[in-house]
């Protein structure tokens, strides 16, 4: 009944689902045409940008809390310099 047609169409999503993973882990590639490995290509290259750009800002940021850490130890050294 209505219950097997929503499991028929959830097993479908899934298999669907676990091709794509697969092509994007570049597994069993045979499959698809030029098209469709272009649009992978194109999606793979938009997802590398985003994750590069997510990895210079974690980068940036680090360097400010290190540049931070060390005018505050350059302060601390100072007045210890003093005493």
């Amino acid at each position: 009944g209505n219950w097997c047609h929503e499991y028929r169409k959830l097993k479908a999503k899934v298999e669907t689902i676990q091709k794509c993973q697969k092509h994007l882990m570049g597994e069993d590639l045979e499959s698809l045409n030029l098209k469709e490995l272009q649009q992978l290509e194109q999606q793979l290259e938009s997802s590398l940008k985003h994750i590069r750009s997510r990895k210079n800002q974690l980068m940036h940021e680090s360097i400010s809390e290190f540049q931070k850490k060390e005018r505050s130890l350059q302060e601390e050294n100072k007045v210890l310099q003093k005493e």
